[in-house]
This record gives structure tokens, sequence and C-alpha cells, in this order.
């Protein structure tokens, strides 16, 4: 009877710790560009660029992406592999500073990229490609408990329109940081 007591307050103390830190799940997903290049028919290369605080948790280790079309009552997946040598750090930091990539206190980012191909099974108007993953990252300020929403992105296609269509892309990563006393311009640098 006392080892049962026993474990029964083990039980309890582990569900607290865990409940504790469960809000630690969070805290890395910074952004994304997920964008499609036709390689001819109805075959896409799809690529998802991942932007991952240093602070957070470890990056996933590969990529669903959802691809659907409500309009011809599609809906599958690719799962996306992370590219040999991505997850360099991208933080442009002043001079002086030292990101959380490398032992320091400033917001540290890394790039992770990831690709797969699917072959759409029709032409549609309407094809989203989606990418969703918990949680936002509990740096944001403009939303409250970020750490309890989702992360979300997705693209959109029209492969009824042209034979071979590719996606918007941007040559400039997208972590504008200014330093105190600078002068500072910023073009994501689309281009399609």
């Amino acid at each position: 009877r006392g080892s049962l007591s026993k474990f029964s307050v083990f039980l309890l103390l582990l569900g607290c710790f865990i409940s504790i830190l469960e809000p630690a799940k969070a805290s890395h997903s910074m952004g994304a560009d997920l964008t499609y290049q036709c390689l001819g028919g109805n075959t896409y290369k799809i690529r998802l660029s991942f932007y991952r605080d240093c602070a957070g948790i470890a990056e996933p280790s590969s990529a669903t992406i959802n691809v659907s079309s409500a309009s011809c009552g599609q809906n599958l997946s690719v799962t996306c592999t992370k590219i040999p040598g991505t997850g360099q750090e991208i933080t442009p930091i002043c001079p002086s500073a030292v990101s959380t990539c490398n032992g320091g206190v400033y917001t540290g980012i890394e790039e992770w990229i990831y690709e797969g191909t699917v072959v759409l099974p029709m032409q549609c108007t309407d094809w989203v490609f989606s990418f969703d993953l918990c949680c936002r990252n509990d740096a944001i300020t403009t939303i409250n408990s970020p750490g309890s929403y989702d992360f979300f992105i997705y693209s959109t296609l029209n492969n009824t329109i042209g034979p071979c269509n590719n996606s918007p892309t941007f040559s400039n990563k997208p972590v504008p940081f200014v330093c105190v006393g600078q002068e500072f311009c910023f073009n994501h640098g689309a281009y399609d």
C-alpha cells in the first residue's frame, strides 16, 4: 500500500513537471518561404525554406507539405527532406554582437531547406501547397501567447492557364535586423 501511494505521488509530480515543460515545445518557428518549380508536365519540385530561432528547439527532421484542390476534390501530401549543408546561420547581426547560434544573447536565425517532388494528378485552378507546424515563436510581441498558435504558410497554383508555371521566389533572406545609428533599407528581392 505504501509503494502504491509513492507511485501515485511520483505520477502526479511527473505530470506536473511535464505540464510545466509543455510551453517549451514551441519557440523556434520564425518564418518560412514555400515555393514550387515546374519540372515538366504536372511534376513540381516543392521547396520549403524554414527559418529557425537558435534559442528554440531543433528544426523538423522533414517537412510534410499538404497539396489540395477544393474544385477538383484532391488532397495529398509530399514529404520534403532536408538539403544537406543547410542549417547555416543567416543572422545579419552587428559586428560587436554574438548571436544565440554561437552562445551569445542576441537573436540568431538558421535557415533549413527542405525539398520534395509531387506529381499533380490533374489540372485545377486552385491548387494549394501548405505547411503547418506547432508552434509560433514565443519571441513574437504582436500576438498574445504566440506559442499557443500553429505556424502556417501556403502557396497557390493554377495549372490550367499555362503549360508550366513557377512560383515567385525571394533572393534575399527575410531576416532584417536594424543596428542602432545605421540607415536601413530592405528589399525582399522577389522575382518570377
